[in-house]
This record gives structure tokens, sequence and C-alpha cells, in this order.
């Protein structure tokens, strides 16, 4: 007796009518139809399967396309029944469809090598905005899905399916992938195990919707496997294993100890009955599925103290302090660490350089002096730190000296915004350091807040920001525009004449800031892409109101900033309103 049911796929590939011919006593994939997967034939065997799972190739790793192709090449090697990829498969972030287009004809390009049927979900990098996941929907098929295959579940979730609420926000999975979650896991309660397979891993945010089919898993034998965070970490929690998966290809910082969980991988997990076997292979290298765990991580976590002392004062023409550092050894090999001080010529540090060892349940202490002019601080000394363990890189960091406490900084979260304004490029540089002519020329608008705009997209005015978070989103409040630029404006009440220091986070390409309508430039960090970047500078505050203005443009749409000043005996005032007023 056979049966044989005819499926249409959707893939980016051209489409595919592909006869499933199935005998009644081999299990085969009860697949629901419009899923993203490559058809190939599948194993007979009714009671052992192995399957492979993909890590991220995207966010970073643009030049690592051979760490993919090595990985798909061994897994033909290993030939597993089928593979799964956690998402980001492109670079993505765009919403030109020519470009999402090349992209994905680009991963299908080194996909294809892959000998196996090859199953996907999408991650932020593949949905990034509606206008992806509208492609994704139309080009690949379905965003979440389940099937089973030989007595197991597999339930692969999007989340990012918040994009198709039209703006509304529920939880990142929406109400209909959690109520088509729970009325699979009903379906199929038998089953010998559930694998749940999802990009972001959820279940370490509260309020993210895991909530509710993490309690519709209940007590079945389930395992879960993410991505998205580029690194290996084993989680336990209700006595299952939950896996946050490194990248086969992604972006990422190596280090050489493994327990770190910092390399590139992609995994093999054996069902045998009732056993679930995983191992974490390295191209080249293959690892016990415990070799990165949240316990090593967590005593890695406390290795490494390195905390500022230090005053920076006006009344006094010198100010100094202190960097404490402590290595307090909690693991099983001796430890090293080794701290070197850039080049700074404004700050005396005694010493500059050195090295501290640390052996098994041994805790190592030392410091370094500073010392720097009060009235020219700027720019703070820059250091870097690293860990050997048994002679091999455990940690690694590019630090900040930042002599100001955290308490002693204000955030200024009440702004005006007035934008999106068209940047007048059509492309993104080349050279990312590289500022377009069109920014460098924009002037400053006339802030007069009854004012009305010719925008990117229509007429525009100033509109009050009060923000309920220390960055403000211009990627939300401009909707998103791409190759734009906008104002934001505040004002700071002073009750003298005075210099104070302050700071901006920037998350955009471009930006630049001026106080009274005079540019700062040390803000703008000239011939650096300011994506992701600090800037410290000073302000010359006049006495009375003083009008501080960002100008920030953007080539993909998804910026912001954090504005911070040093007020430690709360003397200043902040308001958004007194256009003008001194």
């Amino acid at each position: 007796m056979r049966k044989c049911v005819i499926i249409l796929i959707y893939v980016l590939q051209p489409i595919l009518f592909y006869s499933l011919c199935t005998n009644i006593y081999a299990q085969k994939p009860n697949f629901p139809d419009q899923i993203p997967i490559v058809e190939r034939p599948f194993t007979d065997d009714p009671d052992k399967f192995t399957f492979a799972i993909i890590g991220d190739k995207t966010g970073g790793g643009l030049d690592k396309w051979h760490v993919f192709d090595r990985a798909i090449d061994e897994i033909n090697t290993l030939n597993p029944d089928f593979a799964i990829m956690v998402g980001d498969l492109i670079q993505g972030d765009t919403t030109d469809t020519e470009q999402l287009s090349a992209e994905w004809k680009e991963f299908w390009e080194h996909q294809s090598g892959l000998d196996i049927p090859f199953l996907l979900l999408p991650g932020n990098h593949d949905i990034t905005n509606p206008v992806m996941y509208d492609y994704w929907k139309e080009n690949l098929g379905r965003t979440y899905y389940a099937f089973t295959y030989k007595n197991c579940l597999f339930l692969l979730l999007n989340t990012e399916e918040w994009h198709a609420n039209s703006g509304e926000w529920v939880n990142w999975f929406g109400k209909e992938q959690i109520k088509y979650a729970k009325s699979q896991l009903t379906q199929h309660a038998d089953v010998r195990h559930t694998f749940v397979l999802l990009h972001r891993p959820l279940w370490l945010q509260k309020h993210t919707g895991w909530e509710e089919i993490e309690d519709a898993l209940g007590q079945r034998p389930y395992t879960v496997f993410a991505g998205h965070y580029h690194n290996l970490t084993l989680h336990t929690r209700n006595d299952r294993r939950y896996f946050v998966l490194g990248a086969t290809g992604g972006g990422f910082t190596p280090q050489e100890v493994k327990e770190y969980g910092a390399f590139d991988h992609y995994s093999i997990v054996t069902v045998d009955n009732d056993e679930v076997d995983i191992a974490i292979i390295e191209p080249g290298n293959i690892h016990d599925a415990d070799v990165s765990t949240s316990a090593f991580k967590n005593k890695v976590s406390k290795l490494l103290d390195l905390k500022v002392d230090f005053d920076l004062s006006k009344n006094r023409s010198v100010s100094e302090g202190r960097l404490d550092i402590s290595l307090n050894n909690t693991l099983e090999k001796l430890m090293t660490l080794e701290i070197k001080f850039d080049q700074n010529d404004k700050w005396q540090i005694t010493p500059n350089h050195l090295s501290i060892q640390a052996k098994p349940g041994q805790t190592s202490k030392t410091s370094v002096s500073l010392s720097v002019s009060s009235s020219d601080y700027l720019p703070f000394p820059i250091y870097k730190h690293a860990v050997q363990y048994s002679g091999e890189q455990l940690l690694s960091g590019r630090n900040l000296y930042h002599p100001i406490d955290r308490v002693h900084m204000h955030v200024i979260k009440n702004w005006m915004l007035l934008g999106p304004f068209d940047l007048g490029v059509k492309t993104i540089p080349s050279n990312s350091k590289q500022v377009p002519q069109s920014f460098i020329d924009i002037p400053l608008q006339n802030l007069n807040p009854e004012k009305t705009y010719q925008g990117k997209s229509g007429e525009i005015a100033w509109q009050e920001h009060i923000s309920e978070n220390d960055r403000i989103k211009l990627d939300a409040e401009f909707e998103y525009a791409e190759m734009a630029y906008g104002f934001g404006i505040t004002h700071i009440k002073s009750p003298d004449k005075r210099r104070i220091f302050a700071q901006i986070g920037w998350g955009s390409n471009l930006g630049r800031i001026y106080l009274n309508g005079v540019e700062i430039p040390d803000a703008a960090i000239p011939g650096e892409n300011l994506y992701s970047w600090w800037a410290h500078f000073e302000l010359p505050l006049k006495k009375g109101w003083n009008t501080l203005t960002i100008l920030s443009g953007d080539y993909n749409g998804w910026w912001d900033y954090r504005m911070e000043v040093a007020d430690p005996t709360d003397a200043l005032q902040f308001s958004t309103k007194p256009f003008g007023v001194n």
C-alpha cells in the first residue's frame, strides 16, 4: 500500500514540483504546505536518525564563506537525514528588494553544495522589517511551522513574527504563532521527543511570549536550540537542555579556550530510541555537547575585576586616582593577566604595562596609579587586557579608563526632534569612513518650533519626544527612513559660565553636535564611521540657557544616540521648550 503527496515548494531558487511517494511502514516528515525547504530523499530507517543544525552565517563574517562551505562539505560527509539552519542566512537590514534578491542568490549558491534536505527558519537579519517579512512570505513561504519525523516533533518558531503585527507589539512571536505552537504540542503529545528551534534565545528574557510555549511543553522530553549570539552556551531549565548555538561563519571575536564557546561550529543530533546525543563540531574538530556550559562562563565572568577609583575635580590643578585590579582564579588551571595602556601624552600612568598570575584557588591583586591636569584631561586613557588560561587566551578586550562615576552622568532623554530629511545620497560609500559632502553641507535649521519643513516624504514639523529609554531611537521616530538625516534639540541651563564633560554614544553612521550654534568638533570623530561609537568632549556652557543641537544621519534607517553630561552637584537644568530664551 503506497500513497503519494504532491508538494509545491517556494524558494528563491526555481520553483520545484516534487513528488514524494511514501511507504506507510517508513515514517516520513509530515510537513504543512508552503514551508521553506529544499526537498531531497529521506532515509527509510524507522528508528534511528540524525540531523544537522547550522548556526548563524551573518551578523558580521562577510569574509567567512569558506567556513560555511567547509561546514557544508563536512555535513555531506557525515550524511545526516536532513539539516536545519536557525536563522541569519543573509546580511539583510534593508528594504531594497533588489539587494535582498542578490543576497539570497549568494546564499543559495553556497547552500547548493548540500546533498541532504535543508530546512530554514528566519533570524533578525533575514526579517529585519515588514518589507523583509513580506519578501520571506512571498519567496520562501511560512515563517514558522512544525513537522513530525520518526515519531519526533519538530517545532520551528519565528522570533521575528512581530513584524507581521502592523507595528502593534504583542510579543516576539505574536498571538497566532503561540496558538499554533500550542496546538501542535497538543496534537503531538505522545511523540518520543520534541525539538524546538528558534533564532533568538528568548528564554533569557522576560515577557517575550516564550513563557506560554514553555508551559505548553510541560513534562514531555524536549530539547531547545537557538542562535543569534554567535557564542555557544548550554543552559539547563526544567531538567531539559537549552542550547544557544555559535555561528557557522558569522562574525565574532574568537577565543582559544573552547569552554568560552567562541568558535565556529555546527551540530549533529542523533536520535536513537529515547536517547538524544548532540555533537558540537568545529570544522576539523568534534566536541562534546557540554564543552561550553553556563556554569563555566559564570566562573569566567567573576575572574577579573577592574575598578576605577578617581576624583576628577576642577578645584585642584591635578587630579589623581587608580585602576584597582583583581584576578580571582576559581578555575582549574594557571591564569595570567596582562594589561597594557596605549600611549597618552595627557596622563601619567604608572606602570603602563603589567602582568600578574593566579594559581587555582588564588586571588592576585595590584593597581595602576594615574594622574592628569584637571583642566586638560581628554582623551581618556585606553588599555588592553588579556587573560591566559594555561597558556591559551581566555579573555581579551580594549577598555576605556573613564574617571567620572556613572552616578554623576545625567542622561538627556527629552528632545525636540525634526526629520527625516533626504540625505542626498543613493548608495552607501564604499569607504565606511567617508563622510558624504551632502552631510557636511547641511546647514543648521531655523529653530522655530512653529515652522514646518519639507522632509524626505512630505511636510514635517518639530515633535517633542519624551523618551523612556536612555537611547533616543530615531529609527522608530523617523519611521526607519533610509539615506536620511534629522535633528535633535534640547536645552541646558547653567548657573554660571562653565565647561562640563559630555559624551555621546552614537548609533548612526553620521553625526555632528552644536552648542549655541557652534560645532563641537571632538563630538563628530572626524574620519570615523560613527556607528556604535562613543565620543567624549567638553561643552563650554554660558550662564543661562544653552541650546544643544544634534545632527545625525544614517544609511539603513536603524539609528539612535545616547547623550550624557556630567552633573555631580545637580546644578544644571534641562528642558525641550526654551527656544531662544536666556
